[in-house]
């Protein structure tokens, strides 16, 4: 079951994951009336010498999605770092309990 939910950002990270020094890229986590749920890693790339792209033009284009992601919630939040995302308002999806999406509520900005 999908539903949608307002909230804020709660964390707003750019680094390796905690958890997967090879996992690579932003990490957030959001809070919203009668709870919080993170990003599950979505916006990570593996960054290990060892991954096997498709092809080198496959890995660029990643890493150029990513940034380009980035940019996109920096620009809708009008801000430049990644930490300035904290505390700024979003409509979070949630799908069967897993985070799937979320944007920044530019309306509101």
């Amino acid at each position: 079951m999908e539903e949608v939910v307002l909230g804020k950002i709660a964390k707003a990270e750019y680094g390796q994951s905690p958890n997967y020094s090879c996992m690579f890229g932003i990490h957030l986590s959001f809070e919203f009336p009668g709870g919080g749920i993170a990003d599950g890693e979505k916006y990570l790339l593996n960054i290990s010498p060892d991954f096997k792209w498709e092809n080198e033009d496959e890995k660029h284009r990643m890493f150029m999605v990513q940034q380009e992601e980035i940019n996109k919630v920096l620009t809708d939040a009008k801000v430049n770092y990644v930490s300035q995302l904290v505390n700024k308002p979003v409509e979070i999806t949630i799908n069967n309990r897993f985070f799937k999406k979320f944007r920044i509520l530019t309306e509101v900005l």
